[in-house]
Order: C-alpha cells, then sequence, then structure tokens
C-alpha cells in the first residue's frame, strides 16, 4: 500500500503547502479562491489529524477504542489546541497569541464555507483577507511547537519540501529519515557540521527540534530556486524536491530517462 493513504498528518500537511503556494501564484480570483478553501480545509484536517494520532497513543494503554473513538469526536479541534497538550505533556504550547488566533479564524471560515449560513458574499470577503502562507506558517508553528515541548523532532517534511522517487515510467512521492534529508540540505549548499555522528545529531537536535531552528532551515530553502540535483551513477537516488506536484518537476526530477539509465551502466568503465 502507498504509505501516503497511511500517514494522514503528512498528507494533509503537504496538500496544504501545495495548495496555498499555488494559491498565492494564482491569477485569477477564482483559482485563489479554489486553492485558498482547499488550504484551509488541509491545514484544519492536518492539526486535527496529528492532534488526534498524540491523543490515541497516549490513550490506547488505558481505553478501549470506542471510548477513545468517542473523546477524538467530541471535541472541536480549536479545544484539543488549547487543551489536549497540557494532558498529554503536562505543559501548555509555547505558541504565538496571533498564531491561536489565525487558526481559530481559519477554522471558523472553513466552517461558514462548509455550512453557509447566509447568502452573501461575506463568507467570501473573510476568506479574500487570508494569507495563504499564513496558514501554512500557523498550522507548522502548532506542530513544531509540540514536537518542542515534547523532546521529539519534527519531521523534515513540515518545510513543505517533499521526496520524489525517480521511476522509468512513473513517480511517487515517499518519506525518508531525516539523515538522508540533511544529506539533501547539504546537496543543497547548506552548512552541516557532519564530521562526526555526534555533531549531525546535536545539529537535528536544535534545527529539527526547536522552533527557531525550523524558521532558520525554512528561511534558507525559501531563498532557493532549485530541487537537489540528480546523481548519475545512482539515478533512482530520492530527490528532494521543492515543487514535487508540478509535471515539470515529474519530469526532471521523479523521471529516469534511458540516458540516464544509460550512463549509469557505464559509468566507471
Amino acid at each position: 500500500m502507498n504509505p501516503w493513504f497511511v500517514e494522514p498528518v503528512w498528507q494533509n500537511f503537504s496538500s496544504l503547502f501545495r495548495e496555498a503556494t499555488t494559491a498565492q501564484e494564482a491569477k485569477t480570483g477564482m483559482e485563489k479562491s479554489h486553492h485558498l478553501t482547499a488550504s484551509l480545509y488541509f491545514g484544519i484536517a492536518a492539526l486535527e489529524a496529528f492532534l488526534n494520532k498524540k491523543m490515541r497513543a497516549h490513550l490506547e494503554t488505558t481505553r478501549s477504542e470506542g471510548e477513545i473513538f468517542d473523546v477524538l469526536r467530541k471535541s472541536q479541534v480549536i479545544s484539543k489546541l488549547k487543551k489536549w497538550p497540557a494532558e498529554l505533556l503536562g505543559k501548555p504550547l509555547n505558541i504565538n497569541d496571533r498564531t491561536l488566533d489565525l487558526i481559530a479564524i481559519f477554522n471558523d471560515i472553513r466552517g461558514d464555507l462548509t455550512h453557509p449560513k447566509t447568502h452573501g458574499h461575506d463568507i467570501y470577503a473573510k476568506l479574500e483577507t487570508i494569507d495563504p502562507i499564513c496558514v501554512i506558517d500557523s498550522v507548522a508553528e502548532c506542530l513544531v511547537r509540540f514536537h518542542e515541548a515534547e523532546g521529539t523532532k519534527f519531521p523534515y517534511w513540515l518545510f513543505g519540501w517533499n521526496y520524489l522517487n525517480p521511476r522509468p515510467d512513473s513517480y511517487e512521492i515517499i518519506i525518508i529519515n531525516d539523515q538522508q534529508f540533511c544529506s539533501s540540505l547539504q546537496a543543497l549548499g547548506c552548512q552541516i557540521p557532519a564530521r562526526t555522528a555526534w555533531e549531525a545529531e546535536k545539529w537535528r537536535d536544535q534545527y529539527f527540534g526547536t522552533f527557531d531552528g525550523y524558521v532558520a532551515v525554512r528561511k534558507a530553502l525559501c531563498s532557493l530556486d532549485r530541487c537537489e540535483q540528480k546523481f548519475g551513477p545512482f539515478p533512482f537516488k530520492p530527490i528532494l524536491c521543492r515543487r514535487w506536484w508540478a509535471s515539470e518537476h515529474h519530469r526532471s526530477c521523479g523521471h529516469v530517462s534511458d540516458t540516464a539509465l544509460n550512463y549509469a551502466r557505464n559509468y566507471g568503465r
């Protein structure tokens, strides 16, 4: 089974990143509205899927499946975000008040779009005030802050980049470990200490374990206008791609040509 369908937090956050980025680049109001609406749906879904996953793991040893389902079903996402971290971690998240306000606004607009209660343009007028990148940043901050409070590393895909797994006649998106992601960052020109395993681990603890680290890496990635380059001898090596949803990147980052295969077969001869 494709892991895309069993990793709902990854799936929804990646879809949020795609839709929000596309909304920012949209040329018409209709296109922007469509992609911005989708980004709200995926953003709230990613946040709730993450919180549900954490609460389920917390309850599995003490509650029945029916009881767990009731806990997950009965609370609204804003209530989960405000109350569950204290139960799960023993402390609230260090989230900016403006971020919490934005998440509440996004959820309200999403709810109004799903269940409209007026006949006017007011719902879409609210939608038009939303900065699509703020949706990415707000959801990512909540997830990163949870990992920071938990003392764990957040997954690299919260930066919005994904790996394309090159194939001769197709492509697929896959999840890779954070060590490989660090190697990809180095290939993209980022300076990461890696002389020893201890140095590399310390770097990951800082930059994949804190919100300040997230902001620094995200800023570096946003400044790039290229994806990870392919390495000739290994044409099937997964490639870190900044626009993994775009057909031109499927051809450049996710496709293995006959020329590339022939080069690899004859490499070093």
